[in-house]
C-alpha cells in the first residue's frame, strides 16, 4: 500500500509573479535604506583635501616643465596662499558659530539649565582656542611653516626632483656636436 505525499497535497499552489510588473530588479530596502542600513559617509574637511594633495608629483612635474626656481617660489607660495584661505574659512565659520553660541547665552538660560550652560560655555572655549590656532596657523603659512610646512617641503623636493631629470636629460647626457 502506497501512502499519498499529504506535503503536496497540504502546501496551496502559490501563482508566480510576473517580473514584467516590476520596474526595479533589487528589493525596495536596498534602493531606500532605512536609517539603521545607511552607513555614515564622513566628510572629508578642506584642510583634508590640501594634505591630501601629491605635493612631491606637482613639484616634479613643475621641475620637469618649467625647470625654473622663480617657478617654485611662486608656486610655493600659491600652496601657502591656499592654506591661508582655508584657515580664512575656517576662522569665519568658527567666528559664526561663536557669535550663535553668544547670541543664545543669557541670564535667564544659566539659571534654568546651569548643565547645559556649563557645556556651551565649555564648547565655546573650545572652538576660541582652535580659533586661536588657525590664527597662528595662518601667519605661519606665510613663512612655510606650521601645517603647511609638510606640503611645501614634499612640492620642493618634488621639484628639485624633477629639475634634476630634467638637467640630466637635456644638458648632461644629451650628445651635442662641436663642429
Amino acid at each position: 500500500m502506497v501512502e499519498p505525499n499529504l506535503s503536496e497535497d497540504m502546501t496551496p499552489h502559490i501563482p508566480q509573479i510576473d517580473k514584467s510588473l516590476f520596474t526595479e530588479d533589487k528589493h525596495p530596502s536596498e534602493i531606500f535604506p532605512t536609517g539603521s542600513e545607511t552607513q555614515v559617509i564622513s566628510k572629508k574637511s578642506i584642510l583634508e583635501d590640501l594634505n591630501g594633495k601629491n605635493y612631491f608629483a606637482m613639484g616634479r612635474r613643475d621641475g620637469l616643465d618649467e625647470h625654473n626656481f622663480e617657478t617654485m617660489d611662486q608656486n610655493i607660495n600659491l600652496i601657502a596662499c591656499d592654506y591661508k584661505e582655508v584657515y580664512a574659512q575656517a576662522i569665519h565659520e568658527l567666528d559664526d558659530h561663536v557669535f550663535k553660541i553668544n547670541r543664545s547665552l543669557d541670564p535667564m538660560f544659566e539659571k534654568e539649565m546651569p548643565y547645559e550652560y556649563r557645556e556651551i560655555m565649555m564648547q565655546k572655549e573650545q572652538l576660541e582656542e582652535q580659533k586661536r590656532d588657525l590664527k597662528q596657523q595662518f601667519d605661519l603659512a606665510n613663512l612655510g611653516e606650521g601645517y603647511v610646512e609638510k606640503s611645501v617641503q614634499q612640492y620642493k623636493a618634488g621639484f628639485k626632483n624633477g629639475h634634476r631629470y630634467w638637467t640630466e636629460e637635456n644638458l648632461m647626457f644629451k650628445p651635442f656636436n662641436t663642429l
